[in-house]
C-alpha cells in the first residue's frame, strides 16, 4: 500500500492530467500481440495469409490446373490426351463407375424369393451351363467331322440324341432366368439375355420346329448353307466364357483398346509398302527374271514385300533370286526389310504390350473395387440404423469390427486399424463437428489408403487443405483465447484506474 502510495504521488508531481495516459500507454505495452500463422516462415512459398484469413493453397500453377474432378488440363486450357498405357486414368474412370449405386446388375430385376430365382442367381447353375457350353463347343467339332446327314433325322441315334440334350439344357436355362424377371419386360434391358434369346430360338427351330413341320426336311431346298449358319452361330456361347475367364476377358480387350493404335501402325507399313512397290516395279523393269515373279506391276510388288519382307515367308529365296540379278535392288529391299520387319512390326507389338498391361490393371482395379465395394456395402446395410445410406463414425467402427470386412479390406492392401487414424479427417469437418458422408465417398478414400498408392499432385493438395483447416482452427482459437485475454487486462485495468482515482480524490 505505502508502494502505491508513492507512485500515486510521484504521478500527481508530474501533472494530473499525464497520469490516464500513461497508465493506458503501460497497459498497451503489455497488452497481447497479434496472432500470427506459426506455418508462414516454414512453409510462405505454398501457403500465403491474405487479408486476415486463413492460409490457402496457392494452387496456380503456370503449367498445369486441376479440376475438381481431378482432371488435368494445360496452361492453354485444352485437356491433356491421356495415354493409352495411362493405368492411373483408367482405373480412376472404373473406380469411378463401379461406385455409382446405380451400376447394372441383372439380379436386381429378378424375384426376391421364389425357387426359380434362387437357382438363376446361384453359382453352381452358371458353372453348369458353362461346362454344358464347353461340351457343345467340343460336340460340334465331333459333329462334323463324323456326322454325314443332310438333316437332323437322317443322321445317326447319337446324333439326334446329343442335338436334344444341348436343345433341352439350353431352352430349360433360358425358361428359368425368363421366369426369374419381375416384369418380363425387363428381360430386354438384359443384352446376355437377349443375346441368349436369339440363340435358342435358332435351336429350337432347327432341331425341332424343322422336324415337327418339315418332316425333318431342309425348308430352304438344297441350300444348306442356312442350316449350317444356325449351327455356326451356336459357337458365339463361347463369349460367355470370357466373363469366367478374366484372362482371356483381359486379351479381348486389350485387342479391342489397342485397334486404333494398331490402325495407324498398320496404315504408316501400308505407306511404307506402297512407296517401296513402286520403287521395285520401276526398278526391275530390265530385270526379267524377278520382274515377272515378283514385281510385275504395284499390286504384285505390294503382295510381294509384305509376304517376303515383311511376314518374312521364304525371305533366303526371295532375296537370293533378287541378289542374282540386281544388287541396286536388293539394297532397297534390305531398306524395306529395316523398316516394316524390324522397326514398324516391333513397334507394334511394343504397342500391343503397353495397351495389355494397361487393361490388365484396370481388370486387376476392376475386380478388387468390385470385391471391397460389394463386401463394404453389405455391411453398411447391416448396421445402417437410420436407413439413409450414409456413413458415419459409429458405422465404420462397425465395419472394422467384422471379419469378413477386414478380409476384404486386407486384399486391396488398406490396413484397417490405420484406418482409425484418419477417421477425424473422414467424418469431422473443417469446424470439428462430426458429419456423414456417402458411401461412395468413404469407398474413394478407403481405396485411396492402399499401400500401393503413390503421391501425386492430388494427394498433395489434399495435405495442404488439411493442413489449412488445422491452421485456422488453431488460428480461431488463438484469436478467440486472446480476446478472453483482453477483455480481462481491460477489466483489471479499469479497476487500477478506478483505485487511482480514488487516491486522487483523497489527497489535498
Amino acid at each position: 500500500s505505502s508502494l502505491h502510495l508513492l507512485d500515486a504521488l510521484f504521478f500527481v508531481r508530474q501533472g494530473k492530467s499525464a497520469l490516464t495516459p500513461r497508465l493506458t500507454s503501460g497497459m498497451a505495452q503489455i497488452r497481447p500481440v497479434e496472432s500470427t500463422n506459426i506455418y508462414e516462415e516454414d512453409i510462405s512459398d505454398v501457403f500465403k495469409p491474405s487479408d486476415g484469413q486463413p492460409p490457402v493453397l496457392d494452387n496456380t500453377s503456370p503449367r498445369t490446373e486441376t479440376s475438381s474432378r481431378g482432371d488435368t488440363t494445360s496452361a492453354s486450357g485444352g485437356k491433356r490426351a491421356w495415354a493409352i498405357n495411362d493405368a492411373d486414368d483408367i482405373k480412376s474412370k472404373v473406380r469411378e463407375s463401379l461406385l455409382k449405386s446405380d451400376v447394372y446388375n441383372v439380379f436386381d430385376y429378378y424375384h426376391e424369393t421364389g425357387f426359380v430365382q434362387q437357382v438363376a442367381k446361384s453359382a453352381p447353375f452358371d458353372y453348369t451351363t458353362l461346362s454344358v457350353i464347353a461340351m457343345n463347343a467340343v460336340w460340334m467339332g465331333y459333329d462334323t467331322d463324323f456326322n454325314s446327314g443332310a438333316s437332323l433325322m437322317e443322321s445317326d441315334l447319337q446324333f439326334i440324341m446329343g442335338e436334344n440334350f444341348f436343345c433341352v439344357y439350353f431352352f430349360g436355362e433360358w425358361l428359368i432366368r425368363f421366369l426369374a424377371f419381375r416384369q418380363k419386360k425387363f428381360g430386354l434391358r438384359d443384352s446376355w439375355f437377349v443375346f441368349d434369346s436369339v440363340l435358342v430360338f435358332l435351336m429350337v427351330m432347327e432341331t425341332w420346329i424343322f422336324v415337327i413341320f418339315f418332316g425333318g426336311q431342309n425348308p430352304f431346298g438344297d441350300n444348306t448353307a442356312i442350316l449350317r449358319l444356325f449351327r455356326l452361330l451356336r459357337l458365339t456361347r463361347l463369349v460367355k466364357m470370357l466373363k469366367s475367364f478374366p484372362q482371356l476377358l483381359i486379351l479381348v480387350r486389350g485387342m479391342l483398346t489397342a485397334l486404333q493404335s494398331v490402325s495407324y501402325v498398320i496404315v504408316l507399313l501400308m505407306l511404307i509398302t506402297y512407296v517401296f512397290a513402286i520403287a521395285c516395279t520401276q526398278l526391275s523393269a530390265d530385270n526379267e527374271g524377278i520382274h515377272e515373279t515378283y514385281f510385275d506391276g504395284v499390286a504384285l510388288s505390294i503382295y510381294s514385300l509384305i509376304v517376303y519382307a515383311t511376314f518374312l515367308d521364304a525371305l533366303s529365296d526371295f532375296l537370293n533370286d533378287i541378289r542374282a540379278e540386281s544388287t541396286v535392288i536388293l539394297m532397297v529391299v534390305s531398306i524395306y526389310i529395316f523398316l516394316s520387319a524390324l522397326t514398324v512390326m516391333n513397334m507394334l507389338i511394343g504397342v500391343l504390350c503397353e495397351v495389355i498391361a494397361a487393361v490388365a490393371e484396370t481388370e486387376k482395379e476392376e475386380l478388387l473395387t468390385e470385391q471391397v465395394a460389394f463386401e463394404m456395402r453389405r455391411v453398411l446395410n447391416d448396421l445402417d440404423g437410420d436407413g439413409n445410406g450414409m456413413m458415419s463414425l459409429d458405422e465404420m467402427k462397425g465395419i472394422l469390427v467384422k471379419p469378413d470386412a477386414i478380409k476384404a479390406l486386407m486384399n486391396v492392401e488398406v490396413d484397417p486399424v490405420g484406418m482409425l487414424d484418419f477417421a477425424e479427417t473422414f467424418f469431422f469437418d473443417e469446424n470439428g463437428k462430426p458429419i456423414e458422408i456417402s458411401f461412395e465417398r468413404f469407398m474413394e478414400l478407403v481405396l485411396d489408403l492402399r499401400a500401393t498408392n503413390g503421391a501425386t499432385l492430388k494427394d498433395i493438395m489434399n495435405l495442404g487443405k488439411q493442413i489449412n483447416s488445422k491452421t485456422a482452427q488453431t488460428h480461431k482459437g488463438l484469436e478467440a483465447r486472446m480476446a478472453v485475454l483482453e477483455k480481462d487486462m481491460h477489466i483489471h485495468q479499469k479497476r487500477i484506474e478506478d483505485q487511482l482515482a480514488a487516491i486522487l480524490a483523497r489527497l489535498p
